[in-house]
């Protein structure tokens, strides 16, 4: 009905689209889709058509809005995203019209910046059009601003009276549909009775529209939401339907406070459906129905009338729907376990081997510790597709990094000034690993990054000539015992395989990770527990996250583009698995970190600072770990609509091979925490962390210095 009695609203409405389009931050494409929607993600444009038909109730509906019709409508849709930037933000909600938040693939932060950056606009648009314009848009927003003050003033407030709701109603809803009614009224140059009585139109509409909105927050689904259903009961914001029935009701007023579980909030729901509450609601939406189609009277032709307020009606009588899911980025699919299992099985027998050989244990039981053993399956999981010899020479790697770790966060280790020892010892060998060798041999062609050697079945050499990769027996470094052995035979099987500039800066980590290492062992002997605001920066330098990105570089087979790497949502996306990871680390070796006094443990370090008790340190920790992976699933399903619309529409480029890689090993990399290392209780004799030290320290070993 709205299309064929004006012809000109879709086309209109793209013009709007397109302006809407011209909104972000100059220079700065990769910023494109913080302020421009992914296609679908713009909704209804419910306040640009409401301004489109004011225009064309007034000004004719047989052609097409002028240009500052089309702006004003672009005007209001940008200052309504700002205010659903800022409210999901306030409100932490992870999700807008069934996808992801700005807020929760971008960060809080850069959707506050972001709304700013949006309203900015807007006003520019509407000072533009004229100064009426810019001030009637001004006094609406202080309204709406006010409006949300006030109701954010009065949550979990039993005594909110029905008076405070309608005036928060009318402020922070209607406001922004009259406004949207008006501009597109005053477009069209005609008197102040008709733009007032559009303005009224659509103050009406939104009281509706909002009184139906927190209806439906009680009796819809989450599905047709497109936001998690009830949440106004959970977050103390007691709407229409909850405080009549707080009237009458003193089991819900017994019932409402803050931190309701879900149970004792669907108890709180089903009490306000069965007083008859949501149908007097309903009431109210029909009075400001009635009254918003009276205020069309008498304007423009009876056509365009009655399709505006068929408009008007649908709004109200169409069910909100989320928006279609977001498809996850399908990968190839994943080797038979039985054949995956074998392998890692025979890696991990070399590698039991590897470990005797070098001399990192000095017996079977100390090779098969939990601290040391299912290093293969841990390998697996981070490059699920490799062969034999791929899988052993990032299983060496990582084991060599996971001993260093140990050594510096031994409890037998209680000299500070052998912590500094050490850790400079391990920094000159590790400065010696790229220098050249006469076991060096030339290539005629430089190995890809992540290439596979040439080996058999079990990743012996295939007596072609080729050197395996691996590290031979008698790859070692002068000094240093077992440990430098170990290192620079694992260093030699990812050494032939990476250019020079990728090498130098994996090393370069490696050793500013040694130091953040250093720093915690020295924390840990003097007691010293950081604040919250120091726990996580310091307790991801411990963690090596540059590290990480450079084993992830050996398992993608190439170097990651800057262009990506540099990206914020990448950098983000990595912040955020790394702190989910730790977070997570740090509750499953709680007890240990207990034991032994590690600083930056999570649940240490909120007791420490808080003064909360264990237990409740522990559920806030487990909460945070929960919505750090929500929101990386959040990333991650909105990531193929975001690339799209920055790459102008096209769903291919190296964005989308890292994006299909992520997707299909991210649940294997979460099962890190299910390796031998966290998930086994250590018994027997560990690994002899004291004899690599003496090894690593013979001068000091006679001093007693080393234990």
């Amino acid at each position: 009905m709205t299309t064929q009695s004006f012809p000109a609203v879709e086309s209109d409405l793209g013009r709007v689209r397109e302006i809407l389009g011209l909104t972000g931050v100059p220079g700065r494409p990769e910023l494109a889709t913080l302020t421009r929607q992914p296609p679908g993600g713009h909704g209804r444009l419910i306040r640009p058509t409401l301004a489109l038909l004011s225009y064309y109730l007034l000004a004719g509906a047989d052609r097409a809005a002028g240009v500052r019709a089309v702006r004003a409508a672009a005007a209001v849709e940008l200052l309504h995203m700002a205010s659903l930037y800022h409210d999901d933000v306030i409100d932490d909600a992870r999700q807008r019209r069934g996808r992801p938040s700005v807020n929760s693939v971008w960060g809080a932060r850069m959707a506050v910046l972001a709304g700013d950056l949006l309203v900015v606009s807007a006003s520019r648009i509407l000072a533009e059009l004229g100064e009426r314009e810019a001030l009637l848009a001004a006094e609406a927003g202080e309204r709406a601003c006010s409006g949300v003050i006030a109701e954010t003033a009065d949550r979990f407030l039993l005594s909110r009276t029905e008076d405070a709701y309608l005036e928060v109603t009318g402020a922070k809803t209607a406001e922004l549909l009259s406004l949207a009614c008006r501009l597109g009224a005053m477009q069209a140059g005609r008197g102040p009775e008709e733009e007032d009585a559009l303005a009224r139109f659509g103050w009406h509409l939104g009281m509706a529209y909002q009184v139906r909105d927190d209806i439906l927050d009680l009796t819809a689904t989450a599905g047709s939401l497109g936001k998690p259903a009830n949440s106004d009961i959970v977050e103390g914001v007691y709407t229409l339907p909850v405080i009549r029935t707080l009237a009458r009701e003193p089991a819900l007023a017994r019932l409402l406070r803050r931190g309701l579980t879900a149970a004792e909030a669907e108890t709180a729901r089903r009490l306000v459906l069965s007083c008859g509450a949501v149908d007097e609601a309903r009431r109210v939406v029909d009075v400001h129905m009635e009254a918003a189609l009276g205020r069309l009277e008498g304007l423009g032709d009876p056509r365009s009338r009655d399709a505006l307020a068929g408009y008007a009606l649908s709004i109200m009588n169409t069910d909100r729907h989320a928006a279609p899911a977001l498809a996850a980025v399908p990968g190839p699919s994943p080797a038979p376990a039985g054949v995956a299992g074998q392998l890692r099985e025979r890696v991990q027998e070399r590698l039991d081997a590897w470990l005797l050989e070098t001399g990192l244990a000095a017996t079977p039981e100390e090779a098969r510790h939990p601290r040391w053993s299912g290093m293969a399956s841990a390998a697996a999981r981070l490059w699920p597709d490799a062969d034999a010899g791929q899988l052993e020479r990032l299983a060496r790697w990582m084991l060599v990094c996971y001993v260093l770790d140990d050594l510096l966060e031994d409890p037998g280790l209680t000299d500070p000034a052998e912590v500094v020892r050490l850790r400079h010892r391990l920094t000159r060998l590790i400065r010696e690993l790229d220098k050249p060798r006469e076991l060096d041999k030339p290539r005629d062609k430089p190995r890809e990054l992540g290439e596979p050697c040439d080996l058999g079945e079990l990743g012996e050499p295939s007596g072609r000539g080729e050197p395996c990769g691996l590290g031979e027996p008698g790859d070692t470094l002068r000094g240093g015992g077992a440990v430098a052995t170990a290192l620079a035979q694992a260093w030699a099987g990812i050494r032939a395989a990476q250019p020079p500039s990728w090498r130098a800066r994996a090393l370069d980590h490696l050793a500013e990770w040694l130091e953040a290492c250093e720093r915690e062992a020295c924390h840990r002997l003097s007691g010293f527990v950081p604040g919250l605001r120091d726990q996580l920066p310091l307790r991801l330098r411990s963690a090596g996250p540059d590290l990480a990105l450079d084993l992830f570089e050996v398992t993608y087979g190439r170097r990651i583009d800057p262009a990506v790497r540099d990206h914020p949502l990448f950098r983000r996306a990595l912040d955020l698995g790394l702190a989910t990871a730790l977070t997570e680390n740090d509750l499953r070796t709680l007890e240990q970190d207990e034991a032994i006094g590690a600083p930056y443990n999570l649940v240490r370090v909120l007791r420490h600072e808080t003064g909360c008790t264990r237990r409740e340190a522990i559920d806030e920790v487990t909460r945070q770990i929960e919505d750090g992976h929500a929101q990386l699933d959040a990333m991650l399903a909105a990531a193929p609509a975001f690339l799209r619309a920055a790459a102008g529409g096209t769903a291919s480029g190296p964005d989308y091979g890292l994006l299909h890689l992520v997707q299909e090993r991210l649940p294997g990399w979460r099962g890190l925490h299910g390796t031998d290392r966290y998930s086994r209780t250590a018994t027997g004799s560990g690994p002899d962390l004291a004899r690599l030290r003496r090894e690593l320290l013979p001068e000091y070993a006679e001093t007693g210095l080393t234990r």
